[in-house]
């Protein structure tokens, strides 16, 4: 045998379908697109990236990832919303995609009608400064922001985001003011922030935890009701000043409406297949993601709920996004 016939070969085996995913033949025939509807940098980004490398070897087929931010993460949604129901165009779901039922009184989409397929796990927030800000805890944030209302600023990826709401019910609970500079992805926003021209964010830990361990930020706490086991010495917002305060990210695979069961049965299998993995969820963990899995009603019974949560919190701050 030639030698580029073995290296063929051998670069087919390296994609063929393993564990719970090998029995369901046909469907994929072909590469199956991503959507992550954020830009490149930030937590979805990071985490899809590793979803779709791992995903392609369960399906023997690759899982390329197609970012497609702006707008709160709805635009690439609405691309999925709209994409043929073949099971080729899946979206990189977020909380987001729950908050924006509520924000965007134009959506032309809900999260509820799409397809899930499978839940990926939740990703804790932490609460990062700019070195130069004078607070070291959260009881001391909370001090500085009444004592100059005006003068200070918290950055999101966007507004909308579950990083504009999850501040909004901080200052709500705490009973501060912080203005809001959105951005267009937690990229640039991190980037700002560690310049000084804006002074908080409560990011996703994936996109912080780099910044936390250079140095380049400082880390308040943690937006969880438990201390995060990644970052034990780092106490939560509620304990710190913010009784009570309890919020983070979760993350899902949705398909467009009428995907077909078949599709989604390969998908949601290659998921947990994926969440198996030791390799996988060693580095899910590693960048500070909780690993996820189960069958695809669990990911829509968590879509209401939150979106019945997160519509409380958006109509106490007022928020609404054209």
């Amino acid at each position: 045998m030639e030698r580029r016939q073995v290296l063929a070969l051998a670069a087919a085996a390296s994609l063929a379908p393993t564990g719970l995913v090998r029995a369901q033949q046909g469907y994929p025939a072909q590469p199956v697109k991503l959507v992550a509807p954020f830009p490149p940098g930030g937590t979805v980004d990071i985490l899809s990236r590793s979803l779709a490398d791992q995903m392609g070897r369960e399906l023997g087929r690759p899982m390329i990832v197609d970012n497609r931010g702006g707008a709160g993460g709805t635009i690439g949604a609405d691309l999925v919303a709209k994409s043929q129901p073949d099971g080729y165009t899946v979206l990189f779901g977020a909380v987001h995609h729950a908050i924006a039922q509520s924000v965007y009184p134009k959506l032309p989409y809900d999260i509820r009608q799409m397809t899930p397929i499978g839940f990926l796990g939740r990703v804790n927030h932490a609460v990062i400064v700019n070195n130069a800000l004078p607070a070291k805890n959260i009881a001391e944030l909370i001090a500085l922001l009444k004592a100059s209302p005006e003068k200070y600023s918290y950055a999101t990826p966007g507004s909308g985001t579950m990083q504009h709401l999850m501040t909004e019910y901080f200052k709500s609970v705490t009973g501060t003011e912080m203005m809001h500079v959105p951005y267009r992805g937690s990229g640039p926003a991190i980037v700002d922030l560690i310049a000084g021209n804006v002074h908080v964010m409560f990011e996703t830990m994936p996109s912080a935890l780099q910044h936390i361990k250079a140095g380049s930020v400082r880390v308040l706490a943690v937006t969880s009701a438990q201390r995060a086991k990644y970052l034990p010495d780092v106490p939560t917002v509620s304990e710190s000043g913010a009784a009570n305060y309890d919020a983070t990210s979760w993350y899902g695979v949705f398909g467009p409406a009428n995907t077909p069961a078949a599709v989604v049965k390969t998908l949601n299998s290659a998921i947990n297949a994926s969440f198996k993995n030791q390799a996988f969820v060693d580095r899910w963990v590693g960048v500070g993601a909780d690993p996820g899995g189960g069958a695809p009603d669990v990911l829509a019974k968590l879509t209401a709920s939150e979106v019945a949560r997160w519509a409380e919190v958006a109509k106490k701050a007022n928020i609404s996004v054209s």
